[in-house]
C-alpha cells in the first residue's frame, strides 16, 4: 500500500505543479514533485498506509473468526461477524 500511495502522491504533485506553473513546457515538474513528496509528505503517506494495513488486518482477522465459528457450527457468531464485516 505504501508504494502505491507514493506513486499516487507523486502523480498528484507533478500534475499540480504542472497545472499551476506559468511556463508549462519549461519546468521539471516530475523532479520537483519527487523532491516535495519525499521531503514534506512522506510521513503522511506512511501514516495513511499504516491505517490501511490496520483496517485490512482487522478485516482478515474477522474473516478468520467467521471461518472458525462456521467450523464449530455457531450460527449466532457467524451472523454477528457477517454483520460486523459489512461496516
Amino acid at each position: 500500500a505504501f508504494c502505491i500511495a507514493i506513486g499516487q502522491m507523486l502523480i498528484a504533485m507533478a500534475v499540480g505543479f504542472w497545472f499551476f506553473s506559468a511556463e508549462k513546457m519549461k519546468t521539471f515538474v516530475v523532479w520537483k514533485g519527487v523532491k516535495t513528496v519525499f521531503r514534506y509528505h512522506l510521513g503522511t503517506v506512511a501514516f495513511g498506509s499504516f491505517i490501511v494495513a490496520v483496517v485490512e488486518f482487522i478485516r482478515y482477522l474477522m474473516k478468520y473468526f467467521e471461518k472458525q465459528a462456521e467450523a464449530q457450527k455457531n450460527r449466532v457468531m457467524v451472523l454477528l461477524l457477517k454483520i460486523l464485516q459489512c461496516c
